[in-house]
């Protein structure tokens, strides 16, 4: 911290330095110069505000961390979602499941499971699991209903047009439709967004948008 060192005013040190006793004007000088250093001494620095707990208070407790995909060929996969849309990947290991009850399988269920992240480590994560045993998948319907049972993934690229090109044209994915502007109405204004919409590798839905306008603001 910065120490004040008080001076005297060159009027005050004139004063001070002449012969005789001090002045009316001399007096009433050092008495401003007393007053304003306590007033330096007396004012403390202001404190730094209280964090606000409003935004903790409000917090559900619940967070939806994770969506887990079964796929047929997990590196196909990255291929769409690592390489593609560019998701990183944050875990890859070799697992066995001897407790889960599978068709077809040998019952030590081994599989590959990959956790990818975008911009957030904790929640909005996607798993890719393949099982390493059983009968082989049959092809998945590339042709989806939009019916119960079915998902859709959605990713906000805020790239989508230079990015939309690479991901279409991946191995296995089928284009539903290409970018294009959508407005979604909400009680605090209209919505912009770009649309677009694909299937994966494996016959999951995936909508990848970018916001125009309005909306949440990202986090």
């Amino acid at each position: 911290m910065r120490r004040f060192t008080p001076r005297l005013t060159s009027t005050v040190a004139a004063g001070l330095s002449a012969r005789g006793a001090p002045g009316p004007s001399l007096l009433l000088s050092l008495g401003a110069f007393a007053t304003a250093l306590a007033g330096c001494a007396a004012t403390p620095h202001p404190a730094p505000p209280a964090p606000s707990m409003a935004a903790e208070s409000q917090r559900l407790p619940i967070d939806l961390r994770r969506t887990t995909l079964i796929v047929r060929d997990i590196d196909r996969s990255l291929a769409f979602y690592r390489d593609a849309l560019g998701m990183q990947v944050a875990y890859d290991q070799a697992l066995s499941s001897p407790r889960l009850q599978r068709d077809g399988g040998d019952g030590v269920n081994r599989s590959r499971l990959v956790l990818l992240r975008a911009n957030n480590g904790f929640i909005g994560m996607l798993g890719l699991w393949q099982f390493l045993d059983g009968p082989e998948a049959p092809p998945p319907d590339q042709s989806p209903a939009f019916a119960p049972g079915e998902i859709v993934l959605l990713f906000n690229a805020s790239d989508l047009e230079a990015r939309f090109p690479a991901v279409a044209a991946t191995p296995g994915v089928t284009l539903i439709s290409p970018p294009t502007p959508r407005t979604y109405p909400s009680d605090d204004g209209d919505i912009h967004v770009m649309v677009s919409m694909l299937t994966d590798p494996d016959g999951h839905i995936v909508e990848l948008n970018r916001l125009v306008s309005g909306g949440p603001a990202r986090q």
